[in-house]
Parts: structure tokens; sequence; C-alpha cells
């Protein structure tokens, strides 16, 4: 992957029983070495990462308010090299244990400190991995037929939790947590990371595109004209899916619709500048909110906002009648329904 760096890599080990109170710690002394079954493996757990809708974004907590963020201060500061990077992820995983001794429910597993560069974005990524049972064929004891063997391998598609803590300033912590029936359980991974401020991706996109609907339509960069409602929707789901880690920041969308104008930073401004950091955009909730569709007793229909601005879709709620006046569409229904 010749857009991914891994700068450190290391792996502990946290057992855990879920109907235990205890635990048990296995400290790694020496990092992985970064091989290129090592660099496949960071770039698809991130690449996973990635693929994930709805994460929970916030800020890193003062340092001396949990000591996570504290041994990552320190980390930064020192120097992001070996040794320090082994000090820190030895002195996080202790803490990882103090918080999870008592709580019956939570498993334990590997976790997998990566500190690697993506699309030029430096940042941590620490990864809760478990093992999990599988079959292979072998060759039998002949040689002459083959035969299932049983295995473990390690199941990174269905990482148990991650979190990921880009450089810089800002809402720099993204989190993914699959135990959310569990809240007990999901919350000591919050907690201990030291996450601030939380919100989804959801809420945040949803925040976002309020704010949206009160700017002014940009001008089209070929023509110089106002763009319509339908293609500047069409533009923006684009954009978000094209930046980086899917991060929408204000300053850069400011410059990719309106060049020297501002009105999502002067807006930002004069309300809370909850958004003004950036975040990372869900794009199932940002689809949604253009992209319409419904569905129910077996029939269901699919559309954008545009075919109501068009006239082409009208809805009459009092009736429940739905009218669709699309010749094209017609034609296609009576074609399959015969006669």
């Amino acid at each position: 992957m010749d857009n991914l760096i891994v700068h450190n890599l290391i792996v502990h080990e946290l057992k855990k029983q879920p109907e235990s109170a205890e635990s048990e710690l296995l400290l790694s002394k020496e990092p992985l070495p970064i091989s290129e079954q090592a660099i496949e493996l960071i770039g698809r757990l991130d690449q996973i990462f990635e693929r994930k809708n709805d994460l929970l974004q916030g800020f890193l907590a003062e340092p001396d308010e949990s000591l996570f963020p504290a041994y990552y201060e320190n980390w930064l500061t020192e120097g992001r090299d070996r040794t320090n990077f082994i000090s820190f992820s030895n002195d996080t995983m202790k803490v990882l244990q103090q918080s999870l001794n008592g709580v019956i429910g939570a498993k334990g597993g590997y976790l997998l400190y990566a500190d690697y560069t993506m699309e030029e974005q430096r940042m941590l990524g620490i990864f809760l991995i478990r093992e999990t049972p599988g079959m292979i064929f072998v060759t039998d004891e002949s040689g002459e037929a083959l035969q299932l063997a049983l295995t473990q391998y390690l199941d990174v598609d269905h990482m148990a939790m991650a979190v990921r803590l880009l450089a810089g300033a800002g809402r720099n912590v993204q989190m993914i947590r699959h135990a959310r029936t569990q809240s007990s359980i999901s919350q000591y991974f919050t907690e201990w990371v030291g996450l601030d401020r939380a919100e989804t991706s959801a809420e945040l996109t949803y925040n976002f595109l309020e704010m949206v609907e009160e700017l002014p339509i940009p001008k089209d960069k070929e023509n110089g004209f106002a763009m319509n409602e339908g293609d500047f929707e069409k533009a923006l789901v684009k954009y978000a899916a094209k930046q980086p880690q899917q991060t929408i920041r204000a300053k850069e969308f400011d410059e990719f619709f309106y060049g020297n104008e501002q009105p999502l930073q002067d807006m930002l401004a004069e309300g809370d500048g909850t958004l003004d950091e950036g975040f990372r955009v869900d794009k199932r909730s940002l689809r949604k909110q253009f992209y319409l569709k419904a569905g129910f007793g077996g029939m269901s229909i699919t559309c954008t906002k545009d075919h109501f601005r068009a006239g082409q879709i009208e809805v009459d709620e009092t009736t429940g009648t739905i009218t669709i006046k699309n010749q094209d569409l017609a034609s296609l229904l009576l074609d399959q329904k015969g006669a």
C-alpha cells in the first residue's frame, strides 16, 4: 500500500473471560517487526475501520483528567521512537487492565497498537482483536490426500473495539464499539481512552446538514451561475466521499464550494462552533438526507428530493395517495405487468 507507512507496531494480550472479574496481562517487551505481512494487516484494519459508518467521535480529555491522555502526551512530547512507544503501550495497557477488573461480561483479546500514516495523516490506532476457530485443508500422513484440520486465526474482519487518534488538534478521536447493547462493557473502552464530548458520526452529520440548508447555493464552477439544489446535493455527497478519512472541515468546505467566501465558517463563528474542528461524516446519513427510500406492504419507492421539486412525485398525506408522473417508468411497469 503506497499511501500507508507503519512507524511503530506492538501487540499485547489481555486475558479475561466474560464470567470472570479478574484479568491477566501479557506485555510484549519488543515491538512487532514491520514486515510486509504487518503492513498488510494494518492496511486491512484501517480499511475495515474506514468502512464503519456511525463512529463515535470526540476530543481527547486533558492530561490531568485521565491517565491515557497523560501517557499519550508524554509519548508525543518525548518523541515517537521505538523505546517511548513500548513504554506508552505498556503503561496504557496496565491502566486498561485496572479498569477491566471487576467488569463482568467484558472479554479480553489482543490489543494491537499501530503508529502509522495513511494518506499523509499520521495517527495512532489501537485495535482489539480476538481469535476465532476455523478449519483448513492439510495433507494427511501419507501425503496423498487432503483432510480437514481445526485451527485458530485472527478475526480481523470483526474487530471487537478500535480507536484512532489522529495527529493534530480538534476532534481527533474516532472509535468503533461493537458492544452497543452492553453499555457497561463498552463504556470502559471510552473511559480508558479518555474520550471527551463524544458524539456519533450520524449526529454530527445531521447537525452539519442543518447548517448547509441555511447556506446560500454555491455557484457552478463552469458557468458561474448558482447551482440548482439537486446538483448541489449530489456534489456534496461526492465531496464528502472523497475527503481523506471522510473528514469534513469548514475551511476546506468553504474553499471548495465558495472560493474566497466563507459562509460556513461565519455561521460556526456565530454559533457554538462544535463543527469547526472538523468531523468524520456518516455517508449513510448523508445519502439518506437526499436519497429517499420507503417501503411497506410489499411496495417500495426510491427517489431523490429533486423528483419532488420537479413535480414528478406528489404525496397527499390526507388521503394517503402517492402520485408518480414518469412516462418511462409507467411503461416499464406495464411491460412487466402484461395484459
